[in-house]
């Protein structure tokens, strides 16, 4: 008898195996990973190629049932029987009972395949016996710092100041100019007596006009001498020529120490600001040495924020030089402004005109903020300014601090809600609430609810308490009723405040604000003109001239416009007889 297989439409038997064709055990491990089967859940046999020592594929036979929709690309097989196999869509020939196929393969597993035929397979793969463990390296983990959260949304900006006494220092030791000496020596004794001598033979004049210039002429000595010189001797005297220089360049240093600087002013300001004396309020200087200038002692002896060289002990009174000083020193600002270079012109003002509210307005006009603060905190104690300027600057929480010693609780509550801070800018908000209560103005404190607090039912209680306690009634009532956009909800509240909190003190007042709405000419206009009768019909026996109010409520009614007036006079006259 020839055993065989033959193809069928259809399944006769259960779904009891899968084949993978593939010699490969990498290639079995990964494809069973695909189909989600574990391996503790399947036995793998391995199937022989029809060529000696090869490897056709494995057939993965799993302990439960086989769901055929998810075997992708490979074969399905039939379970015959406990250890028989059969490809799918495929029957047995010739046809045999389940007994005498059980007798016939009582032992191992077999399959039969129009491929590789039939087989015997003896044992089951055993993966573990396969499995390289991979070498494990000791590693040394290393735990991050705890890491920065990066927010997603950016709600403030804000810039961390340094300390003030930081800020006076960097002024000192980078910005401003460092102390230096005059070059030029005095002149000691022997050129004394040639400068005396020289000045027999030359003059100084000064020019006329705008561009005026100092120039040298010789006098009238100057001939005399030549004749002398060339009567004594015969030879050519070359040096006459450089007689003059001589005397410009001794004349030049013994000008006077504040000439100097004037003329260095002139030619190199910057350059000039090395040397600068700082001025006082009472024509003088100081920083002078037992009342003698003294260039080693300058402006830079008066440190923001300590004596660094120590300062002179004298003062000298310089006349009417320091006025021409103080010009110069107020020119050379403005220019230094116009080039941008506010850091030099705040020099000029804190330390050589001693004007602190000019030097940090000068500041905080070339944007460095915290220096301008910090001079109008230490030297100006004007806390208004320095809050400012902290504000602008982005320091926020030092403006707050300097905005709450002034008690301008509004601004505080502005700038904690810049950064977001809604439960403390309630609190500094309810203070300008209360403080408006005090003075009685309920309209200003409601806005204050409303658009600061974005609390309008708070802003509309508000407004009805002031009605309430006649402050500033009719706007107050007239800020409430404007406040309500819904037509039936104005109607309810117009009728409400009538009933309940109109007494014969207020009634005019109401009238007032009703007279309002009515103009506004829309559905209510009606029901707000009986109104306005009622008040007018029980007001007339206190004041007759209510009446008039009428006129308000029937602006084409002419004759009743006429019937008013003639009861105003009638009632005059009455009083008057009487």
């Amino acid at each position: 008898m020839e055993f065989q297989i033959k193809p069928y439409h259809k399944n006769t038997f259960e779904s009891g195996g899968i084949l993978i064709k593939d010699p490969s055990v990498m290639v079995w491990i990964k494809e069973i990973q695909d189909l989600k089967l574990s391996l503790e859940g399947i036995q793998i046999f391995p199937v022989p190629n029809t060529i000696a020592n090869t490897i056709w594929g494995c057939l993965i036979i799993p302990l439960g049932k086989i769901n055929g929709h998810y075997t992708g690309k490979h074969e399905l097989c039939q379970r015959v029987s406990t250890n028989l196999f059969i490809p799918e869509r495929a029957v047995i020939h010739p046809t045999l009972a389940k007994e005498e196929i059980d007798k016939i393969f009582r032992s191992n597993i077999h399959i039969i395949h129009p491929e590789f035929g039939l087989v015997e397979l003896e044992e089951a793969l055993n993966i573990e016996s396969l499995l390289i463990e991979p070498a494990i390296n000791p590693l040394i983990v290393t735990k991050p710092l705890p890491s920065v959260k990066i927010p997603g949304q950016i709600k403030s900006f804000q810039i961390q100041p340094v300390s003030p006494e930081e800020i006076l220092k960097n002024l000192e030791e980078n910005v401003f100019p460092k102390r230096e000496k005059m070059k030029d020596e005095p002149l000691n004794l022997l050129e004394k007596g040639k400068l005396a001598f020289y000045k027999l033979l030359f003059t100084k004049t000064k020019t006329e006009g705008s561009n005026s210039e100092v120039k040298t002429e010789k006098t009238s000595a100057w001939s005399k001498f030549i004749d002398m010189v060339n009567s004594i001797s015969k030879k050519e005297n070359k040096w006459f020529d450089k007689l003059q220089d001589d005397f410009e360049d001794l004349d030049k240093r013994n000008q006077k120490q504040i000439d100097k600087l004037m003329d260095l002013f002139k030619n190199d300001p910057l350059e000039a600001l090395k040397y600068a004396i700082p001025l006082d309020g009472e024509g003088s200087s100081r920083g002078f040495n037992n009342g003698r200038l003294d260039w080693t002692k300058r402006w830079f002896d008066f440190s923001l924020f300590g004596n660094l060289g120590g300062s002179g002990s004298g003062a000298i009174n310089l006349g009417e030089h320091y006025y021409i000083l103080q010009n110069q020193y107020h020119a050379t600002a403005e220019a230094l402004i116009k080039q941008k270079e506010f850091q030099k012109a705040a020099f000029v003002y804190m330390k050589l005109l001693k004007n602190y509210y000019k030097a940090a307005e000068t500041l905080e006009s070339g944007n460095h903020f915290q220096e301008a603060a910090t001079i109008f905190l230490k030297h100006g104690d004007n806390k208004l300014r320095a809050a400012q300027c902290y504000e602008k600057g982005k320091m926020i929480k030092e403006a707050i601090d300097l905005y709450k010693d002034l008690n301008e609780n509004e601004k505080v509550g502005d700038l904690y809600v810049d950064i977001h801070k809604r439960k403390e800018a309630n609190v500094y908000y309810e203070k300008v609430v209360d403080d408006y209560k005090s003075k009685n103005q309920y309209v200003k404190a409601s806005l204050i609810y409303k658009y600061k607090m974005e609390n309008e039912l708070g802003g509309q209680s508000l407004l009805l308490e002031g009605w309430r306690n006649k402050r500033d009634g009719v706007n107050c009532l007239n800020n409430y009723f404007s406040n309500i956009k819904d037509i039936k909800v104005l109607n309810q509240e117009i009728n409400s405040v009538y009933s309940n909190d109109v007494e014969e003190q207020n009634r005019e007042m109401f009238l007032q604000v009703i007279r309002y709405e009515y103009d506004k000419k829309n559905e209510l206009a009606d029901g707000i003109r009986e109104i306005a009768y009622e008040i007018i019909a029980a007001q007339v026996a206190i004041n007759p001239h209510i009446v008039l109010e009428l006129k308000s409520f029937n602006i084409t009614d002419k004759k009743l416009m006429k019937d008013t007036m003639r009861f105003t006079m009638n009632k005059g006259k009455g009083s008057k007889s009487n």
